[in-house]
């Protein structure tokens, strides 16, 4: 069977020519459907605004993709600072970790400084009690305190935060635990706190004693007596100020004399240098002089200030330790005077 018997046959259209029969229909009938069927035409619109809707619909739909995907960028990125946020979190609690542990060592450490704190404290005090206990009715013999006043043949009567009671050749006396010579000092260890301590409570005794017009009065002499020694006290502080500064001020003017000194003897040998080759020039020596006793006169006028205030502390402590004593003896007549009143109150209440 040839190509031509495939298209037709004594017998009709061949196998092919069936195909393309067919074919034609298929192509007619969607012609027809897209002519005829107003649902595909668009429902009576024409192509170009059929076309003009579906670009407008596609470009909404793209501005809804891009939209969508800044969303998602968005979620994105805020995901990434949740992430970091909890690595900060995770640090952070880590960082209050190691602070926590830091203070709990610190407090730890304070604990344990405060406690050897107490317990040099409790051994010092220990010592003091134990030391000044076995100095009583001790001989001492021939004593200088810092401020150059000798007692002889001296006795310890007592040893107290404010200094030592004592018994010389004179009679009892009191000595100031800061008039002590250092040895005394370092043997006895006075606590510059607990003597304050000491002072500040013997100050108040006085303002508590008005009960008694005698005792008022011994009480204010006592509080008149207490404000000269806390004005000696300032004076000597001053005093040892005006020291450090003279002190210091020394070498400066010194090394001034030694200045001018030795311009002095260089303008000397000058001078004796023109003087023998009979030359001519002009002799500063009396300037130079005069500035020399300017300067050798600061510096003893510096050293003359320095044993002034020298001078001022001595006999400002010298006259503390003679109030010291004048408020004791002061404090003696005000409990004597309070025992004499107790009796006396007592003995009305014994009567019937």
């Amino acid at each position: 069977m040839g190509f031509s018997d495939l298209l037709t046959s004594s017998r009709g259209p061949g196998v092919i020519g069936t195909l393309l029969a067919l074919l034609v229909l298929v192509g007619f009938g969607t012609l027809y459907m897209f002519v005829f069927d107003e649902g595909l035409q668009g429902g009576g619109k024409r192509i170009e605004s059929v076309i003009r809707e579906d670009a407008l619909t596609i470009e909404s739909h793209k501005r809804q993709i891009e939209s969508l995907k800044k969303m998602i960028d968005e979620g994105n990125r805020l995901k990434e600072q949740a992430l970091e946020m909890e690595q900060v979190k995770v640090r952070l609690e880590s960082g209050a970790k190691a602070k926590a542990e830091k203070e709990a060592s610190r407090d730890e450490a304070i604990a344990i400084k405060e406690a050897a704190d107490k317990a040099w404290e409790d051994y010092k005090d220990a010592y003091r009690a134990s030391e000044w206990a076995a100095a009583q009715g001790e001989e001492l013999g021939d004593i200088r305190s810092l401020s150059g006043r000798n007692y002889k043949n001296v006795v310890i009567r007592k040893v107290e935060h404010t200094g030592i009671q004592i018994t010389d050749e004179t009679g009892p006396k009191s000595i100031d635990s800061d008039e002590l010579p250092l040895e005394l000092q370092d043997r006895f260890q006075f606590s510059q706190e607990k003597k304050a301590e000491v002072v500040t409570k013997r100050d108040t005794e006085f303002q508590n004693l008005s009960d008694n017009v005698d005792i008022a009065n011994l009480a204010k002499k006592g509080q008149d007596k207490l404000e000269r020694v806390r004005i000696l006290n300032q004076g000597i502080e001053d005093a040892n100020s005006g020291i450090q500064t003279c002190k210091a001020a020394e070498p400066i003017h010194l090394r001034k004399v030694d200045f001018i000194r030795a311009e002095l003897a260089e303008e000397q040998e000058k001078a004796s240098r023109r003087s023998s080759s009979r030359a001519q020039g002009i002799n500063k020596t009396p300037q130079i002089r005069e500035r020399l006793r300017v300067a050798e006169n600061k510096v003893a006028a510096n050293r003359k200030q320095i044993s002034e205030h020298e001078r001022t502390i001595r006999d400002s402590k010298r006259e503390i330790t003679q109030l010291e004593r004048e408020v004791d003896y002061i404090k003696a007549e005000i409990s004597k005077l309070k025992k004499e009143m107790e009796a006396k109150q007592s003995a009305q209440q014994d009567k019937p």
